[in-house]
């Protein structure tokens, strides 16, 4: 066996060793896997060179197949892994299109790790904390006077619903997502609405075991604690305020962290 030889099948062909002088050249087959990689990089390449933006219209398969030289069950394997990942839209008889900014996929990571056990409420806390807190500090910064409006009806809307626990939490929710909108920042809001439904059931638990306890007022008050720093443009005041309100969530929830959080830095200002 000459030398090289083994690889061939794992190198790519600019990594393949050359053939000796005299000795020909086997053209190396590529399996469909392979070759639908290879579209999926060509698909990604045009988007980024195009500058295309979503519901911009990619290369027709034809145009695919002629291009690349590959056949159009490839094509369309290709489009389909692309289309789970959220980046393009496929639809009968219609150009596969570029999507939308979309929190799906990273949904369904999220829900299945909690599923099959390998996260739980707490570890869903623990990283809503640290998300939302930087947010928090963004939306004091950005926040336009219509967000400010509208984080305040939230708010008075929820001082009517403690004693209703569902209602509550729906608001509930619906100020964690004003609060990404006011951050202007597209992917906190991405990552609150693809953590809707975990982010409501760990909601949903904390104002179970606040309504158990003589603090549930304390509940609202930490919400209008978050509102007032942001109205004010406060960032520091606004984190500081998102911690002791998850702070408190978990302290009614687990009873303590298991670890405790660094401190917030202090504004040198």
């Amino acid at each position: 066996m000459r030398p090289g030889k083994f690889y061939e099948g794992v190198l790519s062909v600019t990594e393949q060793p050359k053939p000796r002088r005299g000795e020909l050249s086997v053209p190396r087959r590529e399996n469909s896997e392979t070759l639908a990689n290879r579209v999926v990089s060509y698909l990604r390449e045009h988007i980024a060179a195009e500058g295309l933006r979503p519901g911009a219209r990619l290369p027709s398969e034809a145009k695919i197949c002629s291009t690349l030289g590959i056949s159009r069950p490839i094509v369309r394997e290709a489009l389909r892994t692309l289309a789970a990942t959220g980046l393009i839209e496929m639809a009968m008889g219609k150009r596969a299109q570029v999507s939308a900014l979309d929190g799906a996929v990273l949904q369904s990571v999220i829900e299945n790790a909690v599923l099959t056990g390998q996260a739980d409420v707490w570890h869903v806390m623990e990283m809503r904390r640290g998300i939302e807190i930087s947010m928090a500090g963004l939306a004091a910064e950005r926040r336009s006077e219509k967000m400010v409006g509208e984080l305040t009806a939230i708010v008075e809307r929820m001082s009517g619903k403690l004693d209703k626990i569902k209602d509550y939490t729906e608001l509930d929710m619906r100020f964690h997502l004003a609060l990404a909108e006011a951050a202007d920042n597209p992917l906190y809001l991405m990552l609150i609405e693809a953590c809707r439904q975990i982010f409501e059931t760990s909601m949903l638990i904390g104002i179970e075991r606040w309504s158990e306890t003589p603090e549930l007022s304390r509940v609202q008050q930490l919400h209008e604690g978050i509102l007032a720093a942001v109205a004010a443009g406060d960032s520091v005041a606004a984190s500081q305020a998102m911690a002791q309100h998850f702070d408190n969530a978990v302290r009614v929830m687990f009873g303590s962290r298991p670890v405790e959080a660094p401190p917030l830095p202090v504004d040198a200002g």
